[in-house]
């Protein structure tokens, strides 16, 4: 048995082997829970809900010939939508099928990634994680970008890490591309080449730093350029990709108000501020709309900047563990009731529980990998950079969700680099 086990984790057939099996296992897992979902729920649109009637409207209308009518949604998600209803005859069941082949994607990216930092057992334990996270195990049965987003992310730090340790102008160039890519699923990382000018300058230098976010500026640009002015053309306006849905007036003083002292919960904000009576006057997914919300957000927050602030420093925590109001219906943090009251039962309520506690283990791994700090340097970038994004806008639990990988690559490191401490102890130990 301990032969098998070195064989498993040390030859590197063994270590093809062991890998394989766990993204079969991921595989196999989210085919078992499309298959109960679709037991469940009728083969047509009628139980979407939240976003996912927007995204699948749009790839309906693809398919139509209409192309792209909606300023809010970047495209490549729809694209894969319309792909998948062309091909199955719009078959709801066979789009959740389709998405977990997608979905596994994640659980060998984020053993490539544990491998590439860590070695090859951590990166199994993190793939291992992966595969059956109950977060990533549910965004193939969802029609919502997060499936595309999440490994589209991974292979945006992949690239850019492989980059900072062998720097050269064409491996930047490929994190550009990726990063750009993501974009065009989730237009989430669209200034991230902006913020990693420190990390790359604690790396490399002010000068190499700025030759290298410029390069990777421009891998960003070539792929989200033509969306970029298409849309000039088609709206006569220049904006960031797709309108933002009133995301910074979610974050501003106003909204704020209207939780804490109004006594508005999230959903009546959005049927009754957002989208209530006369809301085509200024729709927020508009070009028109889109600037009316961030003109009084800015208002907002020049007129109160202290609440602003605030709110922000709320949100450095709410984006990880989730809003009290849109994530835990209006009820405190952690509270597993709340959770039960929206509609979890208990052991999907106790896995989501799980998986928002992530994040305060992954606050300890980062501690207890201090001496790495420089080399995942990469790694915390991104996930600083997100979080102060959704501090600065609208933070809540679903959009911090797709950086789960990364979380699980830091808890595996954390772990084996604990555990290899404290064997290294032993042995100076018993040579005493």
């Amino acid at each position: 048995m301990k032969q098998r086990l070195r064989w498993l984790l040390d030859d590197p057939v063994g270590q093809r082997w062991s890998v394989a099996a766990v993204v079969l296992l991921g595989l196999l897992v989210r085919l078992w829970v499309c298959w109960v979902h679709n037991q469940l729920q009728p083969n047509n649109a009628t139980w979407l809900r939240g976003d996912e009637p927007g995204y699948n409207n749009t790839a309906l209308e693809l398919l139509a010939g209409y192309g792209y009518t909606y300023p809010g949604r970047v495209p490549l998600y729809p694209v894969w939508l319309a792909g998948v209803h062309w091909l199955t005859g719009s078959s709801y069941h066979a789009v959740r099928y389709a998405q977990a082949f997608v979905g596994v994607g994640s659980v060998l990216l984020t053993y490539l990634l544990g491998r590439r930092l860590f070695g090859h057992l951590p990166g199994l334990i993190a793939a291992m994680l992966a595969s059956v996270s109950y977060i990533l195990i549910h965004q193939s049965i969802h029609l919502l970008s997060e499936v595309l987003f999440t490994p589209a992310v991974l292979l945006a730090a992949l690239s850019l890490w492989r980059a900072i340790q062998q720097p050269t102008t064409g491996r930047f160039a490929v994190a550009g591309v990726w990063i750009g890519i993501s974009d065009l699923i989730r237009p989430t990382l669209l200034f991230l080449p902006l913020f990693l000018l420190w990390p790359l300058a604690v790396q490399m230098g002010w000068r190499r730093a700025i030759r290298y976010a410029s390069v990777i500026a421009i891998g960003v640009v070539v792929v989200v350029g033509p969306w970029m002015v298409r849309n000039r053309v088609r709206y006569n306006a220049w904006f960031p990709l797709a309108t933002s849905n009133a995301i910074l007036w979610q974050g501003s003083p106003e909204y704020y108000k209207l939780i804490h002292e109004d006594g508005y919960t999230y959903i009546r904000i959005w049927n009754e501020v957002l989208y209530g009576p006369g809301w085509r006057t200024h729709d927020p997914t508009s070009i028109a709309g889109d600037r009316y919300w961030t003109a009084r957000a800015l208002k907002s927050i020049r007129s109160d900047p202290g609440t602003y602030l605030k709110y922000a420093a709320e949100k450095l925590g709410t984006y990880w563990v989730g809003d009290p109001n849109a994530d835990w219906n209006n009820e405190r943090v952690f509270s597993f009731g709340a959770l039960r009251r929206i509609g979890f039962s208990r052991g999907p309520a106790v896995q989501v529980m799980i998986a928002r506690a992530l994040p305060i283990f992954t606050l300890a791994a980062i501690l207890i990998l201090w001496p790495q700090w420089r080399r995942l340097l990469p790694l915390y970038a991104i996930l600083l950079y997100c979080t102060a994004l959704h501090a600065a806008t609208h933070a809540e639990v679903r959009l911090s969700e797709p950086l789960q990988p990364i979380l699980l690559v830091i808890l595996a490191g954390a772990a084996f680099y604990q555990w290899h401490q404290l064997r290294e102890s032993k042995r100076a130990i018993q040579h005493l």
